[in-house]
């Protein structure tokens, strides 16, 4: 069987070979897809300014985002080299609610700093006491917001994506969810900064608290896999292909042919099938095995109930 991992990485520990299977990013049509439509909106955001980006645990949203963000900072790899101070895309991930409350401050510290703005405060001069760090020295909401705003403008940033966005939604009713979708919206609108929101089905809620949110928000989808579905199948085998010949053992294992207890074992998901391996991968090294096998794989597989 064809390799595509280099051969001298036989000769590496378990841990950097482990690292290397990590690292590989296998796209698939519906990533490709999924892609395509994100790309093409936040280059052509007509009336949208948050985008909505679902699909379930372990789909692939993450390896979405990151891919969109190195394909947006090379689109705009010319305006940033002729503006250096310019930001094209940055990344924040959503954090759970404590005791039910939501924490705004806390939210645009980290948005600061995925930025790289742990000082905006300070230059923008707030009427903030002087500090050594005003950003988490301070306990306005309001400045922080000021801040995050400015920061936005200057940095002439092309979109900003947060991940794991259905923590901003665990509120107790949808009077609340709907403050929070209204919030981002805000900041999207003043700024003139497109959002992209990573979560679960759960966002799509969020389209439905408002025909206004409605219309100024987009809707993409990015599903998995179904075995009834003969070209989901295929694509699901190509996958399986693609990795088997990136696991850096000596012996290239096959067991595309047993796509249908993998498509079950994973629910059709590329980043849980990708989870799956790792794990099955990590036991053969600690066996020094030559390859991966069926009993590797099902010593490793989720329970019904995870």
């Amino acid at each position: 069987h064809q390799i595509a991992f280099p051969p001298t990485l036989l000769d590496q520990s378990p841990i950097e070979r482990l690292n290397y299977f990590k690292s590989i990013t296998v796209p698939h049509r519906y990533l490709q897809t999924a892609l395509d439509q994100l790309l093409l909106a936040l280059h052509e955001p007509a009336d949208s300014s948050v985008f909505f980006i679902v699909g379930p645990t372990g789909v692939g949203k993450t390896t979405l985002r990151k891919r969109a963000e190195k394909l947006l900072l090379e689109a705009f790899l010319s305006e940033l080299q002729a503006h250096p101070g310019q930001i094209a895309v940055a990344s924040v991930e959503a954090i759970p609610v404590e005791q039910g409350k939501f924490s705004h401050r806390d939210y645009y510290i980290r948005a600061l700093e995925s930025l790289n703005e742990v000082l905006s405060v300070y230059k923008s001069c707030y009427q903030l006491e002087t500090v050594l760090d005003p950003i988490h020295s301070s306990k306005s909401s309001a400045a922080l917001r000021r801040a995050l705003e400015s920061t936005f403008h200057h940095r002439r940033v092309k979109a900003f994506m947060i991940d794991e966005a259905q923590h901003l939604l665990m509120m107790a009713g949808g009077r609340q969810m709907l403050q929070q979708m209204n919030w981002i919206k805000s900041i999207a609108n003043i700024t003139s900064t497109p959002h992209v929101l990573f979560g679960t089905y759960e966002l799509l809620n969020c389209s439905q608290l408002s025909s206004q949110l409605s219309r100024r928000s987009e809707d993409i989808h990015l599903p998995r896999y179904h075995l009834d579905h003969s070209e989901d199948v295929a694509e699901f085998v190509r996958v399986i292909q693609t990795f088997q010949q990136h696991l850096p053992l000596s012996q290239t294992p096959a067991f595309h042919h047993r796509y249908e207890y993998l498509m079950k074992g994973s629910l059709g998901c590329v980043g849980i099938l990708k989870a799956w391996l790792m794990k099955a991968l990590r036991n053969a090294f600690a066996q020094d095995s030559k390859t991966l096998t069926l009993q590797h794989l099902q010593a490793n597989a989720y329970s019904m109930s995870r």
